[in-house]
């Protein structure tokens, strides 16, 4: 357990013996942690541990252990001078500035939702990216000449068997398979667009593709249904919030841009 620790300007030495003020839950040196600023720290630990037990006292005995250590820590580290040390001035105003933006930009954004009439409209005017993926089980006999081809499309329309036929005539790698190209999910454009009108058991017409002239048969199909907007609502509505407020942030900055000077020496970048 590594609580962050934001640590206060350390108070008056006090006397150890002296009882601790009311609502302080410990004291190390001049810090003091108060059971609000504990429950706090719990809290934050709950939000990034679920599983966490706030409720606990062997889990809450542990993270206070901890803070004691690390404040311990913190106070030695101040007394042999490291605080002022340059990385570390240079860390802790980083952190802050991190802190800032964070901030600043939560204000910004702040009840910032995508509407469930702009998802709708958005829906609508992209129905066609809200299609389940298709799959495609095709079979194929490739030749190098059209006439072959065209041949070989008769024998099937009379009843060949396009397997066998495609083990004895195909010159596609295929054919040792009987011409199965296995489960596709994409599909080169002559080959999509062979098959865009065929049912399953359908044969298509002669067309050129890049090993020759093909023949294909469409065996299986799956997939390719419209999803409803019910189905994608929620993941529109989040993915327009996200592009709103990103665009927000970027206009802002725009205009913090126009009224505050900035100046790059574009020289110095070619190192």
């Amino acid at each position: 357990l590594s609580p962050v620790s934001v640590n206060k300007a350390p108070s008056a030495p006090q006397d150890p013996r002296a009882p601790l003020a009311p609502g302080v839950l410990a004291q190390v040196g001049g810090w003091t942690l108060t059971v609000d600023e504990f429950k706090q720290r719990l809290n934050n630990l709950k939000a990034a541990v679920p599983d966490f037990d706030t409720k606990d006292p062997e889990s809450k005995r542990l993270v206070l252990d901890e803070i004691i250590r690390q404040e311990l820590l913190v106070l030695d580290a101040k007394e042999r001078g490291l605080a002022s040390k340059k990385e570390i001035e240079d860390a802790v105003e980083e952190f802050r500035n991190v802190l800032l933006v964070r901030e600043a930009t939560s204000q910004l954004i702040e009840n910032m939702s995508a509407t469930e009439k702009e998802a709708e409209d958005y829906y609508n005017q992209n129905k066609e990216v809200f299609v389940e993926a298709a799959q495609w089980r095709i079979r194929e006999i490739v030749v190098p000449a059209q006439q072959e081809a065209k041949d070989i499309l008769i024998e099937l329309l009379r009843g060949a068997d396009f397997g066998e036929t495609a083990k004895a005539r195909s010159k596609a790698k295929s054919a040792p398979q009987g011409g199965d190209l296995g489960p596709l999910r994409e599909l080169p454009p002559a080959l999509a667009k062979a098959v865009a009108t065929l049912d399953v058991g359908d044969l298509s017409s002669v067309f050129k593709g890049q090993e020759g002239y093909s023949i294909v048969k469409l065996e299986e199909k799956s997939g390719g249904k419209q999803l409803s907007f019910s189905e994608v609502k929620e993941d529109i509505i989040t993915g327009l919030t996200q592009l709103k407020q990103q665009q927000a942030i970027l206009a802002h900055i725009d205009q913090l841009r126009q009224k505050t000077p900035v100046k790059v020496n574009e020289s110095l970048l070619n190192f």
